[in-house]
């Protein structure tokens, strides 16, 4: 009986593989996820960047962070005020880049780096500015 549904079984493969000869699908064409835009969607925590942050800076000011699966951001500060909205890309685990929805605004890329201490850093282009980022519980 085992030699039975063997037979019948390889002959589904042949049959199988004979479709896909016919139509020309090949194994090759079938779609692999990109290692690299595996890892862009990756924090520097090595978590999905989707998420909650606080960021504070050299001056102590706080910037809750919240970026969304959808691609949106929305930065506000520690009472809630909102401060700006967008659009972000996580580009490696150490370069997420925001562009806010103000018209002509452009993207921006921070360096995001966790140090030997095991702090998580991100520094301002623009300022220089660093900021000790720590990711928080929904708010």
């Amino acid at each position: 009986m085992r030699v039975i549904r063997s037979m019948i079984g390889l002959n589904g493969i042949a049959m199988l593989a004979a479709c896909g000869a016919e139509t020309g699908v090949q194994v090759d064409d079938a779609p692999v996820s990109n290692p690299a835009e595996l890892e862009a969607s990756l924090a520097a925590d090595g978590q999905p960047a989707e998420g909650f942050y606080r960021a504070v800076d050299e001056t102590g000011f706080v910037l809750i962070e919240e970026l969304r699966s959808d691609g949106t951001y929305v930065f506000t500060d520690a009472d809630g005020k909102l401060i700006e909205e967008g659009t972000y890309v996580q580009r490696t685990p150490q370069l997420p880049c925001f562009t806010p929805k103000a018209e002509g605004a452009v993207e921006k890329c921070y360096l995001d780096e966790i140090g030997e201490d095991g702090v998580w850093r991100t520094t301002d282009p623009d300022t220089g500015i660093v900021s000790v980022i720590e990711r928080i519980e929904q708010l």
